[in-house]
């Protein structure tokens, strides 16, 4: 009876929510008003309903119940209790590989193809492996932190030391130069003063620091200069909550940095980041890229003596987009995603690139990038950019991150 009152719990989270708000927040709203549930039966249930999303599109032919049980033997690689009770003969080989675990469900006579995961295989940013991509919503992505510039030795000491009642010895790994892998579930915050010493960021975000790098020939300031006006300007037009604006400041400390986005929110959010990360000489302002040009504030470097705007030595165009390339951590936006949308978010893309790109100075070099895997949102933009201004890609690259546990970006660079 307990495990039929759990499978029935899960069905009916599944049939009630709608992915109108992120599933984890509706979740937790949920476990709120049903407060006779203990720590044990909150996590069960989570990874039942994250399971069944995480079977994308597959085998969406069977009832609800039944891709659950899937789902959970799927994504786990440790027994349960509840599925010893309703599948015992998945329960035993729930530990063996993926590939193992598909053929054991085919010869059950269930036609579980992961390529049905992500049934849109013709929309693919090119060079994405698409088997490789459908298996990867099977796991969840693992935490990455960067460690910012400084506090290296300190973080890694930090992690190295014996355990402790409040700190239990944790798995990582040090990617060099400066990323580190964690399991899900570490607590950052325990450990670590987040923005500060620490930034939480996805590997394949962190990956795009090449493409912000700026070579130049000007003369370095001592970190006491840094409050002074920057001879390089650097404007972040989509800049959410600055984690790719604080990656610039780390790799380039002498830049001044603008900040643009569409909801104050947003912005007021990314303040708070940037006082915890020590940046304090910076602009912002809210604008729509989508319907105007940038009417905010200037680059510190003012404007010429005709009082032409002189633009900005480097511009990050990080752009709204289906999102499609992080959906291992969010399933339930595969789930219900329709391939209709994708028209509609390179469209926009195409009218903020358009509006941004006026403010790049002589010499300047503009940076788009999304968080997608389609090559709408994607290489169509930079045949549009390329069309329309005649600029070319002096770097272009799909960055893979569904064979690291990582999300999966896109990002083209070009100098003006």
């Amino acid at each position: 009876m307990k495990f039929d009152n759990q499978l029935r719990y899960a069905s009916t989270i599944i049939a009630s929510y709608q992915g109108e708000t992120p599933l984890h927040a509706w979740l937790k709203n949920f476990f709120r008003e049903h407060k006779q549930m203990g720590s044990k039966d909150r996590k069960l249930l989570s990874n039942m309903v994250y399971g069944f999303y995480r079977l994308g599109h597959a085998v969406k032919n069977l009832p609800v119940e039944e891709r659950i049980l899937i789902g959970l033997f799927l994504c786990n690689d440790s027994p349960y209790e509840l599925l010893q009770y309703f599948r015992p003969d998945w329960n035993g080989h729930v530990a063996r590989p993926l590939a193992e675990k598909t053929a054991l469900l085919r010869e059950g006579g269930i036609a579980f193809e992961p390529t049905d995961i992500f049934p849109w295989k013709d929309e693919l940013s090119e060079g994405i492996d698409h088997e490789a991509f459908c298996l990867s919503f099977l796991r969840q992505p693992d935490l990455f932190l960067r460690i910012r510039p400084g506090h290296e030795k300190e973080v890694l000491h930090r992690l190295e030391q014996p355990a402790s009642p409040a700190h239990k010895n944790i798995g990582y790994e040090f990617i060099p130069p400066f990323t580190l892998r964690l399991p899900n579930g570490f607590n950052v915050e325990n450990w670590f003063t987040p923005d500060k010493e620490v930034v939480i960021q996805d590997y394949s975000s962190q990956r795009i620091a090449p493409f912000l790098q700026i070579n130049h020939d000007h003369p370095q300031q001592s970190s006491s200069d840094r409050s002074h006006p920057a001879p390089f300007s650097f404007w972040d037009a989509c800049a959410a909550s600055g984690g790719k604006s604080i990656l610039a400041f780390d790799l380039n400390p002498l830049i001044d940095i603008t900040v643009s986005d569409i909801r104050e929110s947003i912005l007021h959010n990314l303040r708070e980041r940037f006082r915890q990360a020590g940046i304090k000489n910076y602009h912002s302002f809210i604008v729509n890229l989508a319907t105007s040009q940038a009417a905010g504030p200037l680059p510190s470097t003012g404007q010429d003596p005709a009082g032409n705007w002189p633009g900005y030595d480097l511009i990050l165009a990080d752009a709204p987009c289906s999102g499609s390339g992080t959906w291992s951590r969010t399933p339930e936006d595969l789930y219900f995603f329709h391939p209709k949308k994708i028209g509609h978010y390179s469209e926009q893309q195409k009218k903020i690139v358009a509006n941004i790109l006026p403010g790049m100075k002589k010499g300047a070099c503009f940076v788009y990038s999304t968080c997608s895997v389609f090559k709408k949102e994607n290489e169509e933009i930079v045949a549009f950019i390329r069309d329309s201004s005649g600029l070319q890609p002096d770097r272009m690259e799909c960055i893979k991150g569904y064979d690291q546990k990582a999300d999966s970006m896109f990002a083209a660079r070009f100098p003006a």
